[in-house]
């Protein structure tokens, strides 16, 4: 009878154990100690060398808050969004925007660059389609990764323009503007246009201003299409320096036939300048469509697409502020 009282005492402190057990481990699980991964095989592998892609007007967006870098392509009449923690391995993420069979744009797909903007993400494109002058749409996202849509489903660029390579800058007064450059093939002597936007990037404000034209720097030289011969302005992109100067990258081709970036200060602080331009090209390596942005380390840094032919890869070099001028680390 004894031993029948000391068994089931036994069995008792066994059940009462295996309980406080449970609990407890119910409690790590809940504090998210211990837990085991949701997804096994989630971590994502990131196999595209920087070296082995080939797109043209690299444009990086960084996502500090989750330590990583975006990069969105024309992708054939879409955008391609790729992802990357180091800036020299990619994971390609599919397409960022695919547009729909009403959408205004149907031919270029250029230089798509991506900003983040009062809580959104919004995505500058150069498009074009027949009886329609080329121009720059502004998409929106949610996400970093897409997917796009249009804000407006037209160009937000002058109507009667041929214009290109959009851009967003936001001013010390939190004024939204988007840069632009008048096409050469129209305007002859390529021009840098700044044009107020609204608050929501909906439409623009005011007229267009230009801030300089494409033979403004000495450096620069003629081409020709067909029986058409100027000078070509792309790519406008603004950075503020800590002294309120704006140093901007804008691109062109030398007087040796090479595409290169240029820079053009605004001692001012002012997006409507004035700008004085820099006698020399930034590069020599027959590359251009530049920006600058800073990596997860702090680091200024320079991306750009070089040679200017159907072999351009990224380049992605650290860069430097010397006595008011971007200067590339060799």
């Amino acid at each position: 009878m004894i031993m029948k009282k000391v068994f089931n005492a036994s069995i008792l402190f066994l059940f009462f154990v295996h309980i406080v057990f449970m609990g407890c481990h119910g409690c790590n699980q809940d504090a998210g100690q211990d837990d085991p991964d949701p997804n096994p095989g989630s971590e994502e592998t990131y196999d595209l060398k920087v070296i082995d892609m080939h797109i043209r007007d690299p444009f990086i967006l960084v996502d500090h808050d989750n330590q990583v870098y975006y990069l969105h392509v024309n992708g054939d009449k879409k955008v391609k969004v790729y992802k990357s923690k180091d800036l020299t391995m990619w994971k390609d993420k599919g397409t960022s925007f695919a547009p729909g069979s009403d959408f205004w744009g149907k031919s270029d797909f250029w230089a798509p660059d991506v900003y983040h903007y009062q809580g959104k993400y919004y995505l500058f494109i150069t498009l074009s389609a027949p009886n329609t002058k080329r121009g720059t749409s502004i998409l929106v996202a949610d996400n970093p990764e897409g997917p796009f849509r249009p804000l407006v489903n037209k160009a937000v660029t002058p109507s009667d323009w041929m214009c290109l390579d959009g851009a967003l800058y936001t001013d010390k007064d939190n004024t939204p503007w988007i840069l632009y450059c008048h096409e050469w093939l129209e305007a002859g002597d390529g021009e840098v246009v700044a044009q107020q936007l609204k608050a929501d990037l909906t439409e623009t404000v005011g007229n267009p201003r230009v801030l300089f034209k494409a033979s403004d720097a000495p450096w620069v030289g003629d081409i020709s299409s067909g029986t058409t011969t100027g000078k070509v302005t792309d790519a406008p992109f603004i950075h503020e320096l800590n002294n309120g100067q704006l140093i901007m990258l804008w691109s062109s081709f030398r007087k040796d036939g090479k595409y290169a970036i240029g820079q053009a200060i605004s001692k001012s602080g002012s997006v409507l300048g004035p700008w004085t331009q820099e006698t020399e090209s930034l590069n020599d390596d027959d590359g251009g469509h530049a920006m600058l942005f800073n990596d997860i380390k702090g680091r200024l840094m320079i991306s750009y697409h070089s040679p200017n032919s159907n072999t351009e890869r990224p380049i992605i070099k650290q860069v430097y502020i010397n006595n008011g001028k971007v200067v590339i680390s060799n």
